[in-house]
Order: structure tokens, then sequence, then C-alpha cells
């Protein structure tokens, strides 16, 4: 038995989710794919699928194999990969997931260029405000916004690649009607489109000269989309509390002006995340650098023009 190939079709039956698909994907017959996976559970000893008629799913076996046996395998392939790739473009599929704004804003337009640069790299992305398991989904990469908890302990690692603050915005039309806050206290009077994403953005920790303080933005309009809040500030119908890569073009061209420039909300990291491996295929390590060159190289307006003067 070739155990490689047999590794191989395994991970893929399990992650096509049937023998024929599988196939499809691997360029070779549905009768092979189902040698090949029993050659590999004779060897084991045990059954890796459980089969029926409409469906192939994974037995208690199957998933401890692919959880264990494939990473192995994988980090085989990455070794195998590093070592190919030294002299070589980076090469192969990048699935890669990303938060939703961020990735709408900012992911999406990068990944030409990376293609552009590495035409032998292919690129899925999804944009979902859902964390991912990498390792179950065999995800490459995850774009994910601010804190990191239980990371250390796992087998994730992470890079920084960016960091947003969240900003006061108006557009000129709202402040020519209805006139911009000086301060906190002033906010109840104005209409917000207030962000929250399940138990995030309720209350923002603000900065202000050094210190930080707590602000409450009224709710009488509440979305859970970043890019929906932008939409409504710029109808000049309502203020906003949003990030600054988001609005950053709309400032540069007058669209929106910053209110209260004062404050901000305490900076909050973007990373890349991904599966810790001895060796980072090199399609992986090329995208993550490509993401902090292209994201170090993002000009945004100077203060003056951020404040609207």
């Amino acid at each position: 038995m070739d155990r490689y190939h047999a590794i191989q079709t395994f991970r893929e039956v399990a992650r096509q989710g049937g023998f024929a698909a599988a196939g499809r994907a691997l360029n070779i017959s549905t009768p092979s794919v189902s040698r090949l996976v029993s050659e590999l559970e004779g060897d084991l000893g045990v059954r890796l699928f459980n089969r029926s008629t409409r469906q192939v799913g994974l037995t208690e076996e199957g998933e401890q194999f692919l959880r264990h046996g494939v990473a192995l395998f994988d980090e085989l392939e990455s070794v195998t990969d590093e070592i190919r790739q030294r002299q070589k473009q980076p090469r192969g599929h990048l699935r890669i997931s990303s938060a939703l704004a961020f990735g709408q804003e900012c992911i999406a337009p990068a990944v030409p260029g990376f293609i552009k640069r590495n035409p032998k790299v292919t690129v899925e992305l999804e944009i979902s405000n859902r964390t991912v398991d990498l390792v179950q989904e065999h995800v490459d990469l995850s774009i994910r916004i601010g804190g990191l908890d239980g990371l250390e302990t796992s087998s994730l690692r992470a890079r920084k690649i960016f960091s947003q603050s969240l900003i006061f915005v108006a557009s000129p039309e709202y402040i020519a009607n209805h006139g911009a806050p000086d301060n906190l206290d002033q906010i109840a009077d104005h209409l917000f489109a207030k962000q929250i994403s399940g138990g995030w953005g309720k209350i923002h920790q603000l900065v202000s000269d050094g210190k930080k303080v707590p602000c409450d933005i009224p709710e009488s309009f509440v979305v859970n989309s970043p890019s929906a809040a932008r939409n409504v500030v710029m109808t000049g119908q309502a203020m906003g509390l949003l990030a600054d890569y988001l609005v950053a073009d709309a400032i540069s061209v007058g669209r929106l002006k910053r209110v209260m420039p004062q404050y901000k909300t305490v900076e909050q990291p973007i990373y890349a995340v991904f599966v810790h491996k001895n060796y980072m295929p090199a399609k992986t390590r090329a995208f993550i650098d490509y993401l902090i060159e292209t994201f170090a190289n993002r000009q945004f307006p100077q203060k003056n023009r951020l404040e609207g003067s």
C-alpha cells in the first residue's frame, strides 16, 4: 500500500464528504478512492468511515485519525513544500477566512495583487464573523480582530498585520443640519448608527489625552454590520463611531468628517492566525508577509484632514 497516497485520499474524502467528490478532486476513479481507503482501514485495523447509500461520515476513529494522523501528514507536506519552494515561487490553494468588514474592505482588494505576484497560488476567501476551526475545516489562515484568548494553549499562532481604532464621524450634511457634539456629554442629543455584534460594541473604551474613558452610545438605532453603519452615516442622517480604515477614503474626499477628534478607541490589533507548524507552507508565509507589507504602506489621511479642518 502507498500509505502517503492512501492518507492523502482519506483526507480528501473527509474534506469533500464523499468518495466520488474526492475522486474528482484528486483526478482518480471512485473505485480507486474506495480501494485506497479500504487498504488504509485494513492497515490500521479500524473503520474510518460510516458508509451508506446517501452519505459518508467519519467514525470516532476516523475523527481521531483526521485530527492527529492527518496533522502529521500535513506537517510532512509542509516540510516537503518548504524545501521545494525555497528556490521557487509559492504554489497551491490558499484558504483564508476573514472578519466581515475588514475582509470586504481590506483583504479582498489585496488578493489580486498577491496573485499577480504569486501566479501559482489560487485563493479562496470566506468572509464571515464566525470563528472557524482551522484544523477541522482545513483553513490555512484566519484574519481576526482584537483579543486572542486561549491562543497560547492551542496549536494556533498569530502575527499582527494591522491595527484599527474607531473614530467619531459624520457627513457635512449632518453637521450642517444638526451640528456636531463637542464632547461625550452631548452625544445623547444626536442620532447614532451604533454597531453591536454579539457582546461587542455595547460600551467602548475611548482614549483622550492619554486617559481611558468609557463611552456608552445611545442605542436608538443598532446595526450589526460596520459597513451598514457607515452607509447610514453617509446618508447624512446619523453619526457613527467607525473603524478608521472603513472611513478613511470617504474622509479624504470630504464625504465624511471626523467629529470630536480628541476621542478615539483603544487600538485593536488585527492578526493573521494560522496552525503552528515547524515548516509553514510557502504560500501561507508569502500571504502574511504580503499583508504586512501592504498595510504598512496603507496611507490614511493626515490628522488635519481626518478632523475635517
